[in-house]
């Protein structure tokens, strides 16, 4: 794109710039990196054939390729996308998004006839008449007018225009590519990019930047192969490449379009077109910036600040080229030294976004800047301390379940096996694991995405439904639905005033999810229904139950056994025709009628949804249509067809006449149904028989001696190797429930553990000493510090004997004295907790004195900031960017009189990759300590242990 508006300044062809280092630099490096290589009627048709010929294969291609995500949206059931390598996608839609820009302009350069089609130089350059005066080429009769040259490739009116030609491949190109593809390319975008779950493994909701770094980790574990296209861009907004695709091509039609060297605007006057077009680059490049900077769709902040110094550029660009254009005073500093700087200020930025942006140089920035993070807030009064916490729990106890299910032989998911899950996309129903292999692993996992899809409360909500009172209630009822009421042909009227938004019809195709308990019933008309309570899943049994619903259904699935035969039903097709009869010199209008019977045709029932099952189509639509030849078709009316799938005389007639074509065909049809539904129960049995979905609560989120875990096995589960996993791992179960009591004693001794646990795993790849002495930091180990709350002075004598605190500080140091100092005022602070000896703050230069609790409440920031993170992504060790935890902004803001205001280059340091963090809102007044100094150290006053409060 900034070769396209460059174009506007230097031009692309024209011989007395050829040998000029500027003609180089601002025209030849990027036309040669925008593909734009003609500059003459030759080149330029032979570039177009070939490129155009290229683009038609490349478009068969991704189409060819990319059919099958068509049906994505239309899944139902269990139905899984076939696989596939993707590896033709991949290239296919690389190369069209590379060749997007370039084969565009030379479709629109066709259209428009620009001069590098121009059978003759251009007439226009340097004339000083309007028209110009141009000499004939040769004798009329043989050549055309001088400047009859606009949609022809000769001037002699002897010789073959290739034209017209030339414009229909245009014409479609620009249809096919320049329009079409990235329309095609946003709806597969939109079905390929990873679902988030609202919840995490802890059953907690996820805060906005919990989801958009979750959201990042799926992008580094997401196989699809268009994941190149998307895995830039924040969530929802992965479909931004098409977006940026269809600015370049506005940016091309002013470009191009309004151009005084095309067919178009070649009789206007030149000065005033170009005037024109620049003000209207100006106008779009500067709303391009302006979206960009509003709403920073790059995931990556360097990414964004790439894009804004780019997109900047393109403002300037088009400044420089309207100032140009208008001839301003200094059009030759404008032209030259000022451009040279733009051009050499966006590649230098360029450049130096794509190295800082590298995992490596990250790191290293990391290590220079001796940054310490955390996946969580660490000095957070909120942060679940309890001896029952959730952050000791998930990495303790679930860690090893987790563990022991994924690496025991006879438990684990095997290394090749893809796991594949049936979900909503707005979360309208709970997850399914397909593809089934009966591992238990492959069950707890399911489990925990369970869990995360559906939050605690809605689990526990499950449980009690399938376990608790009514349990017998609703076992009876799913075994009904099972066995009778899944599959097409199912049908569901609500109690309420009205169906479901937009639906018409009561019937369509149901499937069974058997944790939550849930019914999904997709109406042939589109609207989805979702039943998890226990009086429409009674209701819903009932009104399949009823007589008069069993004989439509009856009627469904007769027709459904002549979808593709052919039927019998005689059609009389009446075609009218007007024809207009000359007499003299008045006309005369008759209409002609003909008369075509058909005594046989084709049924065929179209479908909305798609769920194939051993080759018969179950997907909900039901729109009846009979097809008798290409041109002659009749709907479902014509037979008595009506929504409610009445015994209509008009059906009757036509069931009686295809009765033997019914009788031969309903019985494999109703076996196949009957071994559907027999699958589906079968593997909802089989799933619950290897680990049950009480699990997940009675022991994963249970913490309890081993004995217990024994007692729970036997009672509980019946699969032979996951009560062996539980009986047979007793020293690790007893080794991390010891781990776990160990650190649950004290809220401090809880504190403590969580610190060094998170210290360790998110900063371990970076600092080298602490894999060095993995055994003293590594909570794995028994020797770890993570058990041993220690002294200050203890700690400091630890750290530097292991290298990791210096004296005399120096650059790089990852713990220095200020760490400390947060690290054991919010150890005083959890001891001396609800007491008068907790408060040792001063919120900016009040005197009053607060605890840990108050200062939080007096500082009240943006709702992004204010949990204490999910406490799930620990192990995570990608540096991501995100805004500073609460407390980490807190302890770091200088003391001020007055609340600060929001700062506008508060993200210049992670816009430049320094650092991955931002202070969000306008930050607090700081926090301050009474100390004095002993010796050569500061200590707290004397009088912060008294027992008054100021």
């Amino acid at each position: 794109m900034f070769a396209l508006i460059l174009t506007t300044i230097i031009p692309h062809k024209g011989n007395n710039v050829l040998l000029d280092w500027r003609q180089v630099f601002l025209g030849t490096i990027p036309n040669i990196l925008a593909l734009n290589f003609a500059s003459t009627l030759i080149q330029s048709l032979i570039l177009l054939v070939i490129f155009m010929a290229f683009a038609g294969l490349l478009l068969y291609g991704f189409h060819i390729s990319t059919a099958p995500f068509k049906f994505y949206g239309r899944f139902e059931g269990f139905q899984q996308p076939a696989k596939r390598s993707g590896r033709s996608i991949v290239i296919t839609s690389f190369l069209l998004t590379v060749i997007y820009l370039p084969v565009s302009t030379m479709a629109v350069h066709v259209i428009t006839w620009s001069d590098d089609l121009w059978a003759v130089p251009n007439p226009y350059l340097n004339s000083t008449t309007s028209p110009p005066v141009v000499a004939p080429l040769g004798p009329p009769e043989q050549f055309r007018d001088p400047l009859d040259f606009c949609y022809t490739t000769t001037m002699n009116k002897n010789e073959i225009n290739f034209a017209p030609t030339v414009f229909i491949m245009a014409i479609i190109i620009l249809a096919a590519l320049t329009i079409s593809y990235p329309l095609a390319l946003r709806t597969i975008i939109k079905q390929s990019v990873p679902i988030v779950d609202r919840f995490t493994e802890l059953g907690k909701p996820r805060s906005s930047s919990d989801m958009n770094r979750e959201y990042q980790r799926l992008l580094r574990r997401d196989p699809n192969p268009l994941r190149f296209l998307y895995a830039g861009f924040r969530r929802d907004w992965g479909a931004y490449e098409t977006i940026y695709l269809f600015m370049k091509f506005t940016a091309l039609l002013i470009v191009s379009v309004i151009n005084p060297d095309n067919c178009f605007f070649r009789s206007f006057s030149r000065a005033r077109v170009v005037v024109v077009r620049q003000m209207l680059l100006l106008v779009v490049t500067v709303m391009f910036f302006a979206l960009q900077w509003t709403f920073s769709p790059f995931r990556d902040p360097v990414n964004n600040a790439s894009e804004w110094v780019s997109r900047l550029n393109y403002v300037l660009t088009s400044l420089v080229a309207l100032l140009v254009a208008l001839g301003v005073p200094g059009k030759n500093i404008i032209d030259g030294p000022i451009l040279y700087a733009i051009y050499i200020t966006t590649y230098s930025f360029t450049i130096y976004f794509v190295i800082i942006g590298l995992d490596i140089v990250q790191r290293f920035v990391k290590r220079w800047s001796g940054r310490i993070d955390f996946s969580i807030d660490i000095f957070s009064p909120r942060l679940d301390i309890s001896s029952s916490s959730s952050h000791t729990r998930r990495r303790i106890w679930q860690e090893a379940i987790t563990a022991l299910f994924l690496t025991t032989p006879e438990c684990k998911i095997p290394y090749k096996q893809p796991v594949h899950y049936i979900q909503a996309r707005n979360s309208d129903f709970p997850p399914y694991l397909v593809n089934f292999q009966g591992f238990p692993a492959e069950r707890h996992v399911e489990n925990i995405k369970i869990l995360r899809e559906v939050g605690t409360a809605a689990y526990l909500e499950a449980m009690t439904i399938s376990q608790g009172p009514n349990s017998p209630r609703f076992l009876y009822l799913a075994e009904q639905i099972q066995r009778n009421f899944v599959g097409p042909d199912c049908y569901w009227r609500s109690s309420s005033e009205y169906l479901s938004p937009g639906s018409t019809r009561c019937f369509g195709n149901a499937w069974w999810l058997p944790f939550p308990p849930t019914l999904v019933l997709r109406y042939d008309d589109g609207p989805l229904a979702v039943l998890n309570d226990l009086s429409d899943l009674e209701q819903y049994v009932a009104q399949n139950s009823e007589t008069e619903i069993q004989r439509r259904r009856e009627i469904r699935i007769a027709l459904r056994a002549l979808d593709g035969q052919r039927v019998h039903w005689p059609y009389l097709h009446v075609n009218t025709n007007d024809t207009m009869m000359s007499c003299c010199r008045r006309g005369m209008r008759y209409k002609a009628q003909a008369s075509t019977f058909y005594e046989y045709g084709t049924l065929n029932i179209k479908r909305k949804g798609y769920l194939i099952w051993k080759g018969l189509q179950l997907g909900s639509g039901f729109d009846v249509e009979i097809t008798y030849d290409k041109h002659v078709s009749i709907d479902g009316g014509s037979i008595g067809i009506d929504d409610e799938y009445d015994l209509t005389p008009a059906l009757a007639r036509f069931l009686h006449q295809n009765h033997a074509l019914i009788h031969s065909r309903l019985g494999g049809i109703e076996a196949l149904l009957a071994g559907y539904r027999q699958f589906c129960r079968q593997e909802c049995e089989t799933k619950a028989g290897v680990l049950t979905y009480g699990f997940l609560l009675r022991v994963y989120d249970h913490p309890r001696d081993p004995e217990g875990l024994a007692q729970d096995s036997i009672k509980h589960e019946h699969d032979l190797r996951v009560r062996q996993l539980l009986v047979g791992n007793e020293a690790a179960f007893l080794i991390t429930y010891e781990r776990l009591v160990a650190v649950s004693t004290t809220e401090l001794a809880t504190w403590w553990y969580i610190f060094w646990d998170d210290f360790w795993r998110r900063n371990s790849s970076t600092i080298g000493r602490l894999r060095q002495y993995a055994p003293d930091f590594d909570p794995h180990y028994p020797s770890s510090i993570a058990y041993t709350p220690l002294p200050r002075a203890a700690l400091e004598s630890f750290l530097t004997q292991r290298g990791l605190l210096n004296r005399k500080p120096k650059r790089g140091d990852f713990i220095d004295n200020g760490f400390l100092n947060k690290v054991y005022i919010r150890m005083y602070d959890i001891v001396f907790h609800r007491s008068s000896e907790a408060n040792i703050f001063h919120l900016g230069y009040d005197t009053h004195k607060l605890d840990m609790e108050d200062v939080d409440i007096e500082t009240q920031v943006p709702l992004s900031t204010l949990g204490t993170g999910g406490g799930t992504d620990h192990d995570d060790s990608v540096i991501r960017p995100r805004p500073m935890f609460r407390w980490e902004g807190i302890l770091s803001d200088p003391l001020v009189k007055k609340e600060p205001g929001h700062k506008l280059l508060s993200k210049l340091g992670v816009w430049l990759g320094i650092t991955p963090f931002w202070r969000t809102g306008g930050g607090s007044l700081g926090v301050a300590l009474d100390v004095h100094l002993e010796g050569d150290q500061y200590v707290l006053s004397d009088d912060l242990y008294g027992s008054s409060q100021d």
